[in-house]
């Protein structure tokens, strides 16, 4: 008799591991997901998509890429992926090093990068003030995703391998026997299983916590904006980041779409949200955004007569270290978990997909799993003062260091 997986979460993380499980017959497959797919995180992430060198983004994000590929000839479903490039801009001393870092590590791995004077950044990038930075790094393995899209191309994949998708089901819980995962509890009733992935991400620390599992997550503000820009931009124009200033952005229908990894990041405790919480924003908070908004306008100076077309503030799971939590449950056997993306759930999707499927397929992994290993923080995780603390302080500084 096959083992019945089950999967909560049905963003495009939890659509990945459906379609990897599915693939490699390795079960039943049934994702649960509490409203509609893609309605938690996926739908309103900024869909980015760039190789960067090192860590955990270099064999990852180029999986993606051939997952990309593979799922659009698979299902025939778009994903709406453009290949862009990507600016990386700096002004300091120390951001210029890092980047000069990158072409080293770019050139070793045969990636056609290049470093660039701000006058040639300015000819890629129409809206680009030069006088404004004192260097650039080109990365050509850059583009954005439809997160709407890469979400049903997994979905469909899935199904198209067995895989059952059952939408409008909350999971109320797990059932345990014995130190083993033998069920879920949901609305709609008890289902039965053989092993359990968690990857629902805002929802996962609460759900997981009556097991006796305490997940080293917490929710924060994440902010982008959509600007109407003008001249409009070319749908083909290269995305660009600024680490050091913290802001990001990307051509969107015609306009610009800034968004920003802020310090003192706003926390905001997932058991609060409003429910249901689908499809759904928080406030926006322009106090927040000035500082940051006022250094991409001095890059970008089209942005300060730019009318704002929408103001975009989700909750995102972050950790302590900004690296997800995926892997097998310590003292549950047949739980594994998958969450916290860091703001890179669309990035990291492909490769969390096939962690997961590694780990309940009892294979050599892929990618080297002993950096997202879920318990890493021991009892700390139990102490949320000390966990919105260190989650508020990542945001930004993670994505000045690592998460570019």
């Amino acid at each position: 008799m096959a083992r019945k997986i089950v999967v909560i979460g049905g963003g495009v993380v939890g659509c990945s591991i459906a379609w990897h499980l599915a693939k490699r017959k390795l079960g039943e497959v049934t994702l649960i997901e509490r409203d509609r797919l893609g309605s938690g995180t996926t739908w309103h992430s900024a869909g980015n998509l760039t190789w960067r060198p090192g860590g955990r983004f270099d064999a990852a994000v180029l999986y993606a890429f051939e997952t990309i590929g593979r799922l659009t000839e698979e299902t025939g479903q778009e994903t709406g992926w453009l290949k862009t490039g990507r600016l990386f801009l700096a002004h300091g001393s120390a951001a210029i090093r890092r980047l000069e870092k990158y072409q080293e590590q770019a050139s070793a791995a045969g990636v056609e990068g290049r470093m660039i004077e701000p006058k040639e950044a300015a000819g890629l990038h129409p809206l680009l003030e030069p006088g404004a930075i004192t260097a650039a790094w080109f990365n050509p393995l850059s583009g954005r995703i439809n997160p709407a899209d890469f979400t049903a191309a997994y979905a469909k994949g899935a199904r198209s391998h067995g895989a059952r998708i059952m939408e409008n089901c909350k999971v109320t819980g797990l059932s345990l026997s014995g130190g083993q995962v033998v069920a879920i509890e949901t609305e709609n009733g008890r289902i039965e299983a053989d092993e359990v992935v968690v990857a629902a991400g805002l929802w996962s620390r609460g759900l997981l916590t009556p097991a006796g599992i305490h997940l080293a997550q917490w929710a924060c503000e994440h902010f982008y904006v959509i600007a109407d820009v003008a001249p409009r931009l070319a749908r083909e124009t290269v995305s660009f980041v600024a680490p050091e200033d913290l802001f990001y952005g990307r051509e969107e229908v015609g306009g610009m779409l800034v968004g920003f990894f802020d310090e003192n990041a706003k926390t905001i405790d997932a058991a609060a949200l409003p429910e249901p919480f689908s499809f759904t924003l928080l406030p926006p908070d322009w106090d927040k955004i000035a500082p940051y908004f006022e250094k991409a306008a001095a890059i970008f100076p089209s942005l300060t007569a730019a009318p704002i077309r929408r103001f975009i503030n989700g909750p995102e799971s972050f950790t302590p270290d900004d690296v997800p939590l995926i892997g097998p449950a310590q003292g549950i056997a047949g739980l594994y978990i998958c969450t916290a993306l860091n703001s890179a759930g669309v990035t990291i999707s492909a490769a969390a997909g096939h962690m997961v499927a590694d780990f309940i397929a009892g294979t050599e992994p892929r990618f080297d799993p002993t950096l997202f290993a879920p318990d890493r923080f021991g009892d700390k995780a139990k102490d949320t003062d000390w966990l919105k603390r260190s989650v508020s302080d990542v945001v930004g500084r993670g994505y000045q260091q690592v998460n570019l």
